[in-house]
């Protein structure tokens, strides 16, 4: 590959034509630096896998050149890769805050996993990676402590964004500082790379101190039944908000879902939230009047193993769910997710529950920035290039039209793979494509998506599997009937009867005139998936096993 030494290039791995799986990778005299390092969820039930995570073997491959990981923030679709994927790089130094080391810690330890080598971040002071002089600067978004990455190189300066949103009024964090960016800005910066997932939005994203005023009036309205609230585990703003509200109308709050603990007690490690004492157990949750609880839950997103779906389908030992209660769901649909967020409300109202969302309610603001932040954001950084991420390709088209339109002087639409030459008296461009992909997890294996495996894996979901066992002798006598072994066809025990009929038939005359058993094999299979073709319409994956006596 034409990669070379003195060059400053940036290249996505993740993240660009998808909403998640965030990976970039940012080179400078021969060594390379890692922002974030996220996963996604499979969004159907149909799919073998439940976690994707971007196919990092470029980077794996040349890891003697990788300096350092910089997380930008604590959300799944930044670091959730991290600890599958960690142990390729030899303990390499990972640079964040203090709240996203919390989380990332939990996740080592939960997959037994216990080394790390982790930095954490100064403000306001820059520090040298490599050949690359790093800054950070805090921003806000739906979780602690979210920052940009400030680059600084000889041939140009990148400002990485990382999600963010200009909150005004953040209840968790400070307000971004116009006066930092601009100061950090001061040098010139050669290229802005960009969160572009709230891209469509017109108008300002929203301050979480809206959804408490919202909240606040719907929970001292609701003066019968539970309140059933799901949201990001991660959104501590959120958290807050429900924690505060709560306690203010003396209710009690039950947290359901694993992942929300783990996040607490990350927030509790860091100072935040540690003024409730509204927070209960499961145990103590069964002693509360309904009136009086208010179960903060996951599963915004629909997924069938979470706290919600666990309650709704009646899955829980202690919680269930009465036609007097409220399920708020306080957070966004991910592309995707729509289908399954929309089965879950389905049973949701079958039970006969109210039901709020972002729709008909103040519930949820989101954690990304409308054409009006860009633009503000624009100008404050004045970059002399945007190269959008963090989107779909239909996001990444309309932030690059739009930047266009706000007057950047370039505008380059990247996709994952794409090697981008950056150069401060140059106009960015796409010079090479670099091989990537998704990997996902399988047990505790990491399995591209395209290998064999998978898609034999699929083939069986579609069509089935078909094993044919048959006993024979070395003078091609057929000693017992073709055992058929077939769980995922429907076939019914006539189709099966007069399939080993059939079989019985076609073995004999076959085996007299095959040279050798990987023929006569062969043979058998073409025969057993033609027959069950024309019954009922399908070609099954199909084993025969041969056996001489």
């Amino acid at each position: 590959m034409n990669i070379k030494n003195d060059n400053l290039y940036f290249l996505p791995l993740g993240g660009s034509g998808e909403i998640g799986m965030n990976c970039n990778l940012y080179h400078y005299k021969g060594k390379w630096i890692m922002v974030d390092l996220g996963v996604m969820f499979s969004n159907s039930d149909l799919e073998p896998y439940d976690i994707l995570m971007p196919d990092i073997d470029f980077i794996i491959n040349r890891k003697k050149d990788l300096s350092a990981i910089i997380l930008t923030h604590a959300h799944e679709d930044h670091i959730g890769a991290v600890p599958y994927l960690y142990s390729e790089f030899s303990n390499i130094p990972i640079y964040t805050t203090s709240f996203t080391a919390s989380v990332l810690k939990r996740k080592f330890d939960s997959n037994q996993n216990s080394k790390l080598n982790l930095k954490l971040f100064e403000y306001n002071k820059s520090f040298k990676i490599g050949y690359f002089s790093v800054q950070i600067c805090s921003l806000t978004h739906s979780i602690p402590e979210p920052n940009a990455i400030i680059l600084k190189t000889e041939k140009g300066n990148i400002f990485h964004t990382g999600d963010w949103k200009i909150d005004p009024n953040p209840l968790v964090g400070s307000p971004i500082d116009e006066n930092e960016i601009k100061e950090i800005c001061n040098d010139g910066i050669t290229a802005m790379i960009c969160d572009s997932t709230n891209v469509f939005n017109e108008n300002p994203s929203g301050s979480e101190f809206e959804v408490r005023e919202s909240l606040k009036k719907i929970f001292s309205e609701r003066k019968k039944g539970k309140i059933i609230i799901t949201c990001f585990a991660s959104n501590i703003a959120r958290l807050e908000t429900i924690l505060k509200v709560s306690d203010e109308l003396n209710k009690c709050c039950f947290f359901l879902g694993r992942s929300l603990f783990r996040i607490y007690e990350s927030a509790i490690e860091n100072n935040y939230l540690k003024q409730f004492n509204n927070i209960i157990n499961e145990k103590d949750s069964r002693l509360i009047n309904d009136d009086d609880l208010v179960i903060i839950c996951t599963g915004s997103q629909g997924e069938s193993r979470a706290g919600l779906s666990r309650i709704v389908n009646g899955n829980h030992k202690n919680l269930n769910i009465s036609s007097e209660d409220l399920v708020i769901f306080s957070s966004r649909e991910i592309p995707g997710n729509e289908k399954q967020i929309n089965e879950i409300k389905k049973e949701i109202m079958k039970i006969g529950c109210h039901i709020l969302d972002h729709r008909n309610s103040m519930v949820h603001v989101s954690g990304h920035p409308s054409k009006k932040e860009l633009k503000t954001m624009y100008d404050w950084v004045s970059p002399k290039s945007l190269i959008p991420v963090h989107g779909e390709y239909r996001h990444l088209k309309e932030h690059s039209a739009f930047a266009k339109k706000c007057g950047i002087k370039d505008q380059l639409l990247v996709e994952n793979g794409d090697l981008v030459l950056l150069d401060n008296n140059k106009q960015s461009i796409i010079t090479n494509k670099i091989p990537s992909g998704r990997k996902a997890l399988k047990g505790n294996q990491i399995i591209s998506v395209d290998s064999k495996y998978f898609q034999n894996i699929k083939k069986i979901s579609n069509d089935g599997q078909l094993f044919i066992n048959i006993i024979i002798s070395i003078n091609n006598d057929l000693k017992a009937d073709p055992v058929l072994y077939c769980p995922t066809l429907a076939l019914d025990e006539d189709d099966l009867v007069n399939l080993k009929d059939y079989l019985k038939k076609e073995i004999i005359l076959i085996s007299k005139n095959c040279i050798d058993d990987n023929i006569f094999g062969h043979e058998i299979k073409i025969i057993a998936r033609t027959y069950i073709k024309k019954k009922i319409g399908l070609k099954p994956s199909t084993n025969v096993e041969i056996i001489r006596i």
